[in-house]
């Protein structure tokens, strides 16, 4: 609680009055003193019995909401006090400039009734925001004082990285048992869907393609292509050192790492792409694990939002596990990727049908061209691309590297 201005200037006059009073001795003075003074403290006395005793229930639309979209919050009051609340304006508190949402009035609240207050919020980054308290601001009818109070708790928002919704239908993944890099979709059927391969001791004869055997003159197995066991692993560099745009002190409206933010949301965009496409994804990290299984959508959401660049480094990278045969499709992403993810990408490459690279930073000595050599397809990110605009390039990029032109798209179309 405060004094406005206007109650500071009667109280000040209220104590210079009191002083001229016995300094000049001027008793008549006193009465104006007391008559500047009383006012601004019963104000004050005014605004604390106005108090508001009140309940909040607070619900947020979305339940997860993407950094930079629109989200909507709705707060239930309820008066629990036995009169009536007095005329007010309310606001409440973000995390985020400007601190606060716009300030309004607050309708008057009957003892035992409720009031539904509503607005909307645009989170700047992602994180685990805090919504409020609500803050009740009464001032006096004279404007002589005035009370700000929170009322309620806080309420928790997960803001996760902006999503973007890939190009459906031009871009696709080959699967596991898929032939080479194509990004263009096959919708084969029948026959030609079943894939061969060489006999192996142990095989059922009842899998024998008898005439894929008698086309290669020895015996070949059928393989049938199974697109929706098909898997997919995501690479993200989640080490503080190899981000040259980290901020040691970040502000709560700026993120450490705009090209990190950048990063999660491409991973963010390809998990859903792909997982809407049948595939199994994982996650690689290249410091300590923060994020939780792609395969649970609500928890790897949260761990997206709060997933940090972190000082310590995790296990030596493997994009796939021991023993692994093909796995489809990798893609990876990093800024200024060291010597040691190089290897790790290099070496983990002949296990996909498919390996991307986004590469935001750019690559020291001959790594993009052992990169390249090893089969990976390579995308330099520029600096104002967006993610969409980056996809489309890759798949430009992919179709070219696998022999295709705009004759050969077109015909796979038809």
């Amino acid at each position: 609680m405060s004094l406005t201005l206007r109650g500071s200037a009667l109280l000040a006059a209220a104590v210079l009055a009191f002083s001229a009073a016995y300094i000049a001795g001027w008793p008549e003075l006193l009465v104006l003193a007391c008559f500047c003074g009383i006012p601004p403290l019963l104000a004050l006395a005014m605004v604390a019995r106005s108090r508001p005793r009140l309940t909040v229930a607070r619900f947020s639309s979305p339940a997860i909401v993407s950094a930079g979209a629109t989200g909507t919050a709705q707060l239930r009051l309820g008066n629990i006090g036995a009169a009536r609340t007095v005329a007010a304006h309310w606001s409440d508190t973000l995390p985020w400039q400007p601190g606060s949402t716009r300030r309004q009035v607050l309708p008057v609240i009957g003892a035992g009734g409720s009031l539904t207050l509503q607005y909307a919020f645009a989170p700047p980054r992602r994180g685990i925001a805090e919504l409020g308290p609500l803050v009740v601001e009464i001032v006096d009818p004279f404007g002589l004082a005035r009370g700000e109070f929170a009322v309620g708790d806080r309420h928790r928002v997960t803001v996760a990285p902006a999503v973007v919704d890939l190009d459906q239908g031009a871009v696709d993944i080959a699967s596991d048992s898929g032939s080479a890099r194509l990004f263009q979709h096959r919708a084969l059927a029948g026959e030609h869907d079943v894939m061969t391969r060489d006999y192996r001791p142990g095989d059922a004869l009842r899998r024998v393609h008898w005439k894929a055997s008698a086309h290669h003159g020895e015996l070949m197995v059928r393989e049938e292509e199974k697109r929706s066991h098909a898997e997919a692993v995501l690479v993200v560099d989640t080490r503080r050192g190899n981000w040259r745009d980290v901020s040691r002190s970040p502000s709560p409206d700026e993120p450490e790492s705009e090209r990190f933010e950048w990063a999660l949301s491409l991973i963010a965009s390809l998990r859903d792409y792909l997982v809407r496409n049948g595939l199994r994804v994982s996650v690689v990290e290249t410091a300590v694990s923060q994020l939780a299984d792609a395969g649970h959508a609500d928890d790897f959401v949260e761990s997206i939002a709060r997933v940090r660049l972190s000082y310590q480094d995790g296990p030596a990278v493997r994009l796939a596990g021991p023993g692994s045969d093909s796995t489809g499709t990798v893609f990876a992403v990093v800024d200024a990727a060291d010597g040691e993810i190089v290897d790790a990408l290099v070496d983990g490459c002949g296990l996909f049908d498919l390996a991307v690279a986004f590469l935001l930073g750019p690559v020291v000595g001959d790594s993009a061209e052992r990169l390249s050599d090893a089969g990976w397809i390579l995308h330099r990110v520029g600096a104002a691309e967006t993610v969409l605009e980056a996809w489309r390039a890759v798949e430009a990029t992919g179709i070219e590297a696998a022999g295709f032109g705009a004759a050969g798209i077109g015909a796979g179309n038809a």
